[in-house]
């Protein structure tokens, strides 16, 4: 699965990676994430190389190039399955990731590239791949929690009380003794706790010893 949107959402979907790439959310399915990872490592200085292996038409190669630099890594790698289509794919950043939540979820893109050469050259999909993403984003945006809302609708779904309370930060302190607490008298006990006796104590010390 593949799905973008401006608004930002807490998915329900297991398994479902978000990334963020100015000021749009995408929405993978680990399994996409896991792919366009591999592919990243392999061919991301070499993006043409990948784009020759999976094959396709040229018709769309601008919106190739437009998507792989627009696109957050590492979905970004997965701009030669644009290839893949049979008509003209527009720099809609909405249709590019419709159209590849199609192919995705039709071809393991990793395993694709290995195919025999006969086998790549045989794979086209038509325009009409932009509509069928359509349903399946609705039914994941239904099902997903607008992220601003997550914590009224998770109080409303287990209640208030089962839900932690808000936690001090790990990198929180908290003075051992406030400034300006107590007299000068407990302040200059807890400063010699703090930093040992001072020179006079010290002096005081070796005067009772000695006699």
């Amino acid at each position: 699965m593949i799905a973008v949107s401006n608004q930002r959402y807490l998915p329900t979907l297991v398994n479902t990676m978000v990334l963020f790439k100015d000021g749009l959310y995408f929405y993978l399915h680990r399994d996409v994430y896991d792919q366009a990872v591999v592919l990243t490592d392999l061919f991301d200085s070499t993006p043409d190389v990948l784009a020759e292996r999976i094959g396709g038409l040229p018709e769309n190669e601008e919106t190739m190039r437009w998507f792989f630099e627009t696109a957050p890594k590492p979905l970004h790698i997965l701009a030669p399955c644009l290839r893949l289509i049979a008509g003209p794919i527009e720099r809609d950043i909405e249709q590019a990731c419709g159209v590849l939540h199609v192919i995705t979820s039709m071809i393991h893109v990793r395993s694709f590239i290995d195919k025999p050469e006969e086998i790549r050259r045989s794979v086209s999909f038509s325009l009409t791949i932009k509509d069928e993403y359509e349903l399946a984003w609705e039914s994941f945006f239904a099902s997903a929690i607008p992220y601003d809302q997550r914590v009224q609708l998770l109080q409303g779904a287990y209640g208030a009380e089962t839900l932690p309370g808000p936690q001090a930060a790990v990198l929180d302190t908290v003075s051992l003794f406030p400034a300006g607490s107590g007299t000068s008298e407990t302040r200059k006990d807890r400063a010699s706790i703090l930093y040992g006796p001072t020179e006079e104590e010290k002096a005081a010390t070796r005067s009772l010893l000695m006699k």
